[in-house]
């Protein structure tokens, strides 16, 4: 099943140099996902096509649908770009090498195979931050995207190779049994291991490269950044943490009152900002650091409730940097204070902008919400004492959320000039973001 799904993307990418129609690519994307699901209704308990080489699980399923849907957005969102012209076969063919090396890490048994798509997904974000950047800045935005997490994830790669030599083999499943067993390490084998993966999450004090690149890239690039990369930095945590669940035991409440303290920080952060994009960036940070202190807990619903965060993240930031993207592109200025008032001139984004605003700080009725509760429970049963730090990053979530939303939307206008109408595919691309993120609150099947 796996190859033949992997055949299909490599026939996409052969089918750019002759068809240039993007709506083809988005309808394929989106069948895709929707096979998927479907196929999830007839699943096994354990594994799906599970082989030596590619299998997905639970955990990969829903991040491979939503690396499809995602994608399908994205060739929606070039679609609607008034000055593609001649790039656009580029465009289409770095978004189809993106989708390939998703698929293959998110199917991916193997662990060269997998260190070595979690490394290639950066080549795409970087052309797409050079070449289609929004200032000059995205040469910084790029090298910090580099330096950050490619030449750190170069110790994981040697580690590896020391793995390979001490067991005879590169397959997970099997590794995951040895570990489990006979394998101890210390505190620097720790940060090898997992710093590769923190800091593509990215934790704090390592995320500065986060509003650089999501500053600097254009919207398809910020919607693929924060939904799908993102997540690849927790899927290799959530994997690696089930074959090093012992070891890990012993080092984890360190990391995670880095990232406790680190919510607290960043949510004050959100705070002071006043370029709209720059703050949803600094929100991913806050959502990514509580996703990771759940996972520290090494309980199954702290990797759940991680895990539906991951899917109803991925959907709400994007949808939110779409948005931000409509309102820059009319106003031209991301600034909040060239933003107000926006409720007079563009009334029909306003509820929009509130659902994704509100979303964003989980609010009932949304998949984030069922994320948040379940990952707070997890947190307090593991340590009381964490609820004051929790309270906290609620209680500042919603702030710069309503903060957000209420700036942009209510006020003077900074300016009365007419604006350009919004498309009516632009409501499309809005509705296939929220949709998902309301509906799945009503079948949590996949939880288990």
């Amino acid at each position: 099943m796996m190859i033949k799904f992997i055949f299909v993307i490599l026939f996409m990418n052969l089918m750019v140099l002759y068809n240039k129609k993007i709506m083809f690519y988005y309808n394929i994307c989106f069948v895709l996902s929707l096979g998927f699901l479907l196929k999830f209704l007839f699943k096994d308990m354990l594994w799906i096509n599970l082989g030596l080489m590619f299998g997905y699980d639970l955990y990969s399923f829903f991040l491979l649908v939503l690396s499809l849907w995602i994608l399908g957005l994205m060739f929606m969102t070039i679609q609607l770009d008034k000055s593609v012209g001649e790039s656009c076969s580029k465009k289409l063919m770095i978004f189809m090498m993106m989708l390939l090396i998703l698929v293959l890490f998110f199917s991916s048994m193997n662990l060269m195979l997998f260190y070595l798509m979690f490394e290639l997904s950066l080549i795409p974000t970087f052309m797409m931050i050079i070449y289609w950047g929004m200032n000059f800045e995205r040469l910084t935005a790029s090298y910090y995207l580099l330096m950050y997490t490619m030449f750190i994830s170069l110790p994981l790669l040697i580690y590896m190779m020391k793995l390979f030599k001490s067991n005879g083999s590169f397959d997970l499943n099997l590794l995951k049994l040895i570990m489990m067993v006979n394998f101890k390490f210390g505190w620097w084998d720790y940060l090898i291991l997992f710093m590769a993966f923190y800091i593509k999450m990215p934790i704090y004090m390592f995320h500065i490269w986060l509003p650089k690149a999501h500053v600097e890239a254009p919207v398809y690039g910020s919607m693929v950044l924060a939904a799908i990369l993102l997540k690849l930095g927790s899927y290799g945590l959530l994997r690696f943490m089930e074959m090093f669940m012992y070891n890990s035991y012993s080092y984890n409440y360190i990391i995670f009152s880095v990232g406790i303290i680190g919510s607290v920080v960043i949510s004050l952060v959100c705070l002071i900002q006043i370029d709209m994009k720059s703050l949803v960036a600094y929100s991913s940070v806050v959502h990514m650091n509580v996703l990771m202190c759940s996972m520290m807990t090494l309980m199954k619903l702290g990797f759940i409730s991680a895990y539906i965060m991951m899917i109803s993240h991925g959907l709400c930031s994007s949808g939110l940097f779409f948005m931000v993207n409509l309102y820059y592109e009319r106003s031209n200025s991301r600034l909040l204070f060239f933003n107000k008032g926006m409720m007079n001139l563009l009334p029909s984004l306003s509820m929009w902008w509130f659902i994704l605003c509100v979303a964003n700080f989980s609010f009932p009725f949304s998949l984030n919400f069922i994320s948040e509760i379940l990952m707070i429970m997890i947190i307090v049963s593991w340590e009381i004492f964490m609820m004051i730090y929790l309270m906290i990053i609620c209680f500042f979530s919603s702030a710069y959320s309503l903060y957000l939303y209420s700036y942009v939307q209510h006020g003077y206008l900074f300016s009365e000039e007419s604006l350009s109408l919004i498309n009516l595919k632009d409501y499309l691309i809005l509705l296939i973001h929220i949709y998902p993120l309301m509906m799945l609150i009503l079948n949590l099947s996949f939880l288990y």
